[in-house]
């Protein structure tokens, strides 16, 4: 058992015993924190993972002392928060983690998008897609064949009825060239050609736009069919995912802030239009890599 899961039990344990040493049942402690009992019992037997917040009001509400309580939030916080390292993740080839992302995929209802580096993977050309891999593989993993492969299949998601993806780019991201000019304006045709889909929404943030947030980083927000949430974020080292309803909450407004200074619909589809006309004429004057 990993030690996140070993964390998870321990806590589970705690949040029961602290509920029957104050004497509550199921029912009197959801009564209290106006929950379902389900969602107490759920919490007790694993079967939902309690946020930060839940476990505050549940200290509380089982008059735990306030160094129990700490403790307490303190697991809570570091459970939502899951981090895999590449270089133990990655051992058995980059392809495998391509595929884990694609099981994520397959159970979300939603996937926003933030990419201020490059092309969103599931936007990416073959070309376009082997190029951003083997420039990404600062740990000397290799596999970047296999692992373009199978960026690639998981695009077919994109095509699936019922399902919604939106994309916040950078015109920064776009800019990024990490293949010919030729290839640049292929990719820009491929993102045009997606956003079509009736499930898909692209929207370009201009260089130069007012900012109303930083842009920090890049990061994808995942809804699952429950309505609970995800997020991911990649570093050069690691992955993190985190599952705190107010953390996602967080990256949510972000997420909107940076939408309010996109363009959308019509106008993003000119700015992507202007990048493959500008990368097409570089092309023409031999000024390629």
């Amino acid at each position: 058992m990993s030690p996140a899961a070993d964390d998870r039990v321990a806590l589970a344990s705690r949040l029961r015993e602290l509920r029957e040493d104050a004497g509550l049942s199921t029912t009197r402690l959801a009564a209290e924190l106006n929950w379902s009992q389900s969602k107490v019992s759920k919490i007790e037997n694993r079967r939902t993972k309690p946020s930060v917040a839940d476990v505050q009001a549940w200290v509380t509400a089982t008059g735990a002392s306030d160094e129990v309580a700490a403790e307490l939030i303190d697991v809570a916080e570091s459970i939502q928060v899951a981090s895999i390292i590449w270089d133990k993740t990655l051992s058995g080839g980059r392809a495998a983690h391509q595929r884990n992302i694609a099981r994520v995929l397959a159970d979300a209802t939603r996937m926003q998008v933030f990419q201020n580096a490059a092309v969103p993977g599931l936007l990416q050309t073959a070309e376009y897609a082997r190029s951003v891999l083997t420039l990404a593989d600062v740990l000397g993993v290799g596999d970047t064949a296999r692992a373009a492969a199978a960026r690639i299949e998981r695009q077919a998601a994109l095509y699936e009825k019922g399902r919604r993806f939106d994309f916040l780019i950078s015109e920064a991201a776009l800019r990024f060239r990490p293949v010919s000019f030729d290839a640049l304006a292929a990719q820009y045709d491929k993102i045009l050609s997606v956003s079509t889909l009736p499930g898909v929404n692209v929207a370009v943030m201009p260089t130069g736009a007012p900012p109303s947030t930083v842009h920090a980083h890049s990061f994808v927000i995942y809804t699952l069919p429950d309505g609970s949430q995800m997020a991911t974020i990649e570093t050069y080292t690691r992955e993190l995912t985190l599952t705190d309803p107010e953390e996602i909450n967080v990256y949510s407004r972000v997420y909107e802030a940076l939408l309010a200074d996109s363009a959308t619909d019509a106008r993003a589809r000119e700015l992507l239009s202007g990048l493959r006309t500008e990368a097409m004429k570089a092309a023409r004057r031999g000024t390629d890599l």
